[in-house]
C-alpha cells in the first residue's frame, strides 16, 4: 500500500530540516561579532552566500565573513568583548579569526583583513590581541584607538590611544599616541616616516565635576573644535562626529556635524550612577571621533568628568596608557 503526502507537507519538512541544519552549524561555529548601525548599502558575504546578503542592524557575524560597504555607506562591527570597528564607505573587511583565550581573565585574539577602504577601531585594553592586515602592511594592536586606510597599495595608520606596531616588507615602526604614518607602500622605510598627527578634536564642557546627591539627572553643554595639534588654532573643516562613552547612564547624540569653521555645540544627558556598581570609580570618559574616511589626520578628542560624593573611599590611579585603577 502506497502513502502519498501532500506537497505542502513535504515543503514544511524541508524547511524544518534546513532550520535544524542552520542551528547546528551556528552552534558548531558560534558568532564572533554583531553588525550594528548600518547606514546605506552594506553586504555580508560567506561561503554559503557568495552573492552576499544585505547587512542589517543586529545581524550575527561569523569567522570568514566579508563585509563590503558601498558609496555613502557605513557600519559598525562589535565583538563580544566590546571592541568596535567602524567601517567607512567603499571598504572591504574580512573577519578572519576570533578566539577566546584560556586565561584567568576572559581575553580574545582577533585577526582582520582590510582589503581596501578605511576604518576606525577601538579595541578594549588588556582583553585582546589584534592583528589587522592590509595589502601594504600588518598592524599589531595593543588595546587602542586607531584609524587605518588602504587604497591603491598605499596605507595610512594614525593612533590616538595605546600602541601599534606597523610592519611592511622592509621595516617596522612603533606608533605612540598622537603619531601617524601616512601614504606609505610595501617598501617604505617606516622608521623614517613616523610624525605627529596634524590635527585633533578638542572637547570642552561647561562642568567637569558633577554632584548627584539630589538624585536628579543633568544636562551638560559641550563644545567640539577641530584644531591644529601643535598651534591649537582652529581648522576650518566640516565633518560628522560621533561621541562614545563607557558610562552606562549617559545620553549622547547619535551623530552631529561640525560646521564649516570646524565647530559644534552639543548637549548630553547624564543620569545618577548606581552606587552598587563595584566597577564604577567615579570617572566618566567621553570620546569623540570623525565619522568618515579622509580624517586619518585627526586624532580623537576625549575628556574626563568626575562625580563627587560617591560615598566610597577610593584612591584612583590614572595612567594615560593603562586607564584607571583603584587602590
Amino acid at each position: 500500500m502506497r502513502i502519498f503526502f501532500p506537497f505542502k507537507y513535504l515543503f514544511i519538512i524541508l524547511l524544518l530540516s534546513l532550520s535544524v541544519a542552520e542551528v547546528t552549524a551556528q552552534s558548531e561555529n558560534p558568532a564572533i561579532a554583531t553588525l550594528l548601525d548600518v547606514d546605506g548599502t552594506v553586504k555580508v558575504f560567506n561561503e554559503k552566500s557568495p552573492k552576499g546578503r544585505h547587512g542589517s542592524h543586529g545581524m550575527l557575524l561569523f569567522a570568514g565573513n566579508k563585509i563590503l560597504t558601498s558609496a555613502k555607506s557605513k557600519t559598525t562591527v562589535e565583538y563580544r568583548d566590546g571592541s568596535r570597528v567602524r567601517l567607512f564607505q567603499n571598504s572591504t573587511l574580512v573577519l578572519n579569526l576570533s578566539l577566546e583565550q584560556s586565561t584567568i581573565k576572559r581575553t580574545f585574539k582577533f585577526q582582520l583583513t582590510l582589503k581596501s577602504g578605511s576604518l576606525r577601531g577601538r579595541f578594549v585594553k588588556g582583553l585582546q590581541r589584534t592583528k589587522i592586515r592590509t595589502p601594504t602592511a600588518i598592524i599589531g594592536i595593543k588595546g587602542t584607538s586607531v584609524r587605518i586606510s588602504e587604497n591603491n597599495n598605499k596605507a595610512t595608520v594614525s593612533l590616538t590611544e595605546g600602541q601599534v606596531e606597523v610592519s611592511n616588507l622592509s621595516s617596522k615602526a612603533i606608533l605612540n599616541p598622537g603619531q601617524w604614518l601616512t601614504d606609505f607602500d610595501r617598501n617604505t622605510d617606516l622608521t623614517q616616516n613616523v610624525v605627529q598627527t596634524p590635527n585633533l578634536l578638542s572637547l570642552k564642557s561647561a562642568e567637569y565635576e558633577l554632584d548627584f546627591r539630589n538624585g536628579k539627572s543633568k544636562q551638560l553643554d559641550f563644545s567640539v573644535q577641530l584644531q591644529n595639534s601643535i598651534s591649537r588654532k582652529s581648522v576650518k573643516r566640516s565633518g560628522k562626529v560621533i561621541f562614545e562613552s563607557d558610562y552606562k547612564y549617559i545620553r549622547l547624540p547619535k551623530r552631529f556635524l561640525l560646521n564649516e569653521q570646524g565647530f559644534a555645540r552639543v548637549v548630553i544627558g547624564l543620569d545618577p550612577p548606581s552606587l552598587t556598581d563595584p566597577e564604577f570609580m567615579g570617572l566618566i570618559t567621553i570620546r569623540a571621533f570623525m565619522d568618515g574616511e579622509g580624517f586619518d589626520d585627526v586624532n580623537e578628542g576625549h575628556l574626563v568628568l568626575k562625580i563627587l560624593n560617591l560615598g566610597q573611599n577610593r584612591t584612583l590611579l590614572i595612567d594615560p596608557d593603562k586607564g584607571v585603577s583603584k587602590k
